[in-house]
C-alpha cells in the first residue's frame, strides 16, 4: 500500500480529533478534503453518491390457501433451470398467509423468481420484475431446484489508510459475505477472506444494523472453529478481543469475526515454521518473498435469535462490514459510505466531504478485484482535455471513473474487468 504524504497540520490535527480536543479550529476539513482529492483517481466525484449496486425492494405476497407450502424463497434467477441463482432471501409461512419481505436487488437484477417450497423440496415458481411490488401466484412452475441453493453473496473491498487518502485498489482486505435465514429464529452468515493487501494488522467486525446485542441467544459457527482460532495476541497492536458476539456502543450486535486478517487467512504453523509474518496474500500474480498466493478462508457464523419475528426484513443492507486499523495512537473503523459515521466499537473523526470511498459493496460473488498497486479506474483530463483511463475497470461507457462521476448511470461497471489487471 503506498504510503499517502498527508501534510503535518493536517495529521496532527487528527491526533488530537483522536485525543478528542474540543477546539474546533484545530482541524481544517476543507484541507483535508483538498488533499484527499489531491490523490483520487478521477476528476470529480458526484456529490450525492452512496455508491451503491443495488437497492432494497419490499416484495407483497399472498401464498395460496390450497397447498402444503413451508417456506417462500426470492432468487435472482429460475432455480428450476439455472444452477447460478442466488437465494435473496428465504421466510417460514403458511397456508394463506398474506404480508411483505425485504430483498436487497442489485440494479443488474431485472426479473426475480419467487418460489413456494413444500414439505418434499418441491418449489412453485412465480416470477416478477424487479420493478414490481407484488407477486402473482396464478402463473407458475413447478419442479426441484436444478441444484443445492446458493445464498446471495456480495463482495467487500476495504482501503486500509483511512483517514488519509488510498491508492485506490480495493484490495487490502476482500471479502465475500452471504446471509441466508436457516431456521425460523436463525440467520447464517458465511464469511470468506479473499485477499489480503496490507501488511498490518487490521481487524475485521460486521454489525448487524437494528438489532441489539441482548437479542441475541448464541452464535456459534458450522465448524466450531473461527478465524481467531491458536492467534497469539502478542502480535496484536489494538482489538484483541476474540469472542463471537461483541456489544457495539450503542448495545448494538456485532459479529466478531478476526483480530488480524492475515492470521485469519493465512497462518499455518506447520507450513510456516512456526513463524508468522504478514504478506500479502492473492493480490498478486505469483508468491514471492512478501506475497503469497493462498486457498480463501470461510467461516459460516450461525446466528440465534430470541425471537424470530423480524427476520423476515433481513438482508444484506442488515450487514454492515467494517475493518479496524491504528492510526495516530488510534482505531479507526472504515465501513461503506452508508455506514461510514457508525462508530461502532470506537470514536473517531468521520469527514463530510465527498470523495472515492474507502471500501465499497459490490453484488457479486465472484467479483474480479484489481492487483495490488493497479487502481479500480483512473479517469482525469489531462492538460489538452483528452480524458485519460487506466486501471482494472476503464471500459468506455462502462468504467468506474464514469460511475464516480454519476451515481445513476454506468452502474454496470463491476462487469467489464480488464482481466490482466486482475485477481
Amino acid at each position: 500500500m503506498r504510503k499517502s504524504l498527508i501534510v503535518k497540520m493536517i495529521a496532527g490535527a487528527l491526533t488530537l480529533i483522536v485525543a478528542a480536543s474540543c477546539d474546533k479550529n484545530v482541524y481544517d476539513e476543507k484541507r483535508h478534503g483538498d488533499l484527499i482529492h489531491y490523490y483520487s483517481s478521477v476528476d470529480s466525484v458526484d456529490q450525492q453518491h452512496m455508491w451503491m449496486l443495488s437497492q432494497t425492494k419490499v416484495l407483497r405476497y399472498q401464498v395460496p390457501a390450497a397447498g402444503n407450502y413451508k417456506q417462500l424463497q426470492v432468487y435472482s434467477a429460475n432455480p428450476l433451470v439455472d444452477r447460478n441463482a442466488e437465494l435473496m432471501n428465504s421466510i417460514y409461512v403458511s397456508a394463506g398467509q398474506v404480508g411483505s419481505l425485504s430483498l436487497n436487488v442489485p440494479y443488474q437484477v431485472s426479473m426475480l423468481y419467487v418460489a413456494l417450497v413444500d414439505g418434499a423440496e418441491n418449489l412453485t415458481v412465480a416470477s416478477v420484475p424487479s420493478s414490481q411490488a407484488m407477486v402473482d401466484f396464478s402463473e407458475v412452475a413447478t419442479g426441484r431446484a436444478v441444484s443445492s441453493i446458493k445464498p446471495q453473496t456480495y463482495t467487500y473491498l476495504f482501503e486500509e489508510n483511512y483517514p488519509e487518502p488510498g491508492d485506490y485498489d480495493y484490495n487490502d482486505v476482500v471479502l465475500r459475505i452471504s446471509q441466508q435465514r436457516t431456521a425460523k429464529n436463525q440467520i447464517t452468515v458465511g464469511v470468506t477472506i479473499a485477499a489480503v493487501g496490507a501488511v498490518k494488522q487490521i481487524a475485521g467486525c460486521i454489525r448487524l444494523v437494528g438489532y441489539r446485542f441482548q437479542d441475541i441467544d448464541t452464535v456459534s459457527t458450522t465448524t466450531g472453529m473461527s478465524f481467531n482460532d491458536g492467534i497469539n495476541k502478542q502480535i496484536l497492536y489494538f482489538h484483541k478481543e476474540t469472542d463471537l458476539l461483541i456489544e457495539g456502543n450503542n448495545h448494538e450486535a456485532v459479529l466478531n469475526l478476526f483480530c488480524d486478517a492475515h492470521w485469519a487467512m493465512a497462518f499455518n504453523p506447520s507450513a510456516d515454521y512456526g513463524l508468522f509474518q504478514r504478506k500479502k496474500y492473492n493480490v498478486t500474480t505469483e508468491s514471492g518473498d512478501n506475497a503469497q498466493l493462498r486457498s480463501t478462508r470461510t467461516i459460516n457464523y450461525v446466528i440465534t435469535f430470541k425471537d424470530d419475528v423480524t427476520l423476515d426484513n433481513f438482508t444484506h443492507e442488515t450487514l454492515d462490514p467494517f475493518i479496524l486499523t491504528d492510526y495516530n495512537a488510534g482505531t479507526w473503523e472504515t465501513h461503506t459510505e452508508q455506514f461510514k459515521s457508525a462508530q461502532v466499537l470506537h470514536k473517531y473523526f468521520v469527514p463530510s466531504f465527498k470523495d472515492l470511498p474507502w471500501a465499497l459493496m459490490v453484488p457479486d460473488a465472484n467479483f474480479k478485484y484489481p492487483l495490488e498497486g493497479t487502481e479500480i479506474g483512473y479517469r482525469k483530463k489531462t492538460d489538452t482535455g483528452v480524458v485519460a483511463m487506466f486501471g482494472a475497470y476503464t471500459t468506455i461507457g462502462h468504467s468506474f471513473g464514469e460511475w464516480a462521476e454519476d451515481h445513476n448511470n454506468y452502474l454496470d461497471w463491476y462487469l467489464y474487468p480488464n482481466t490482466a489487471l486482475t485477481f
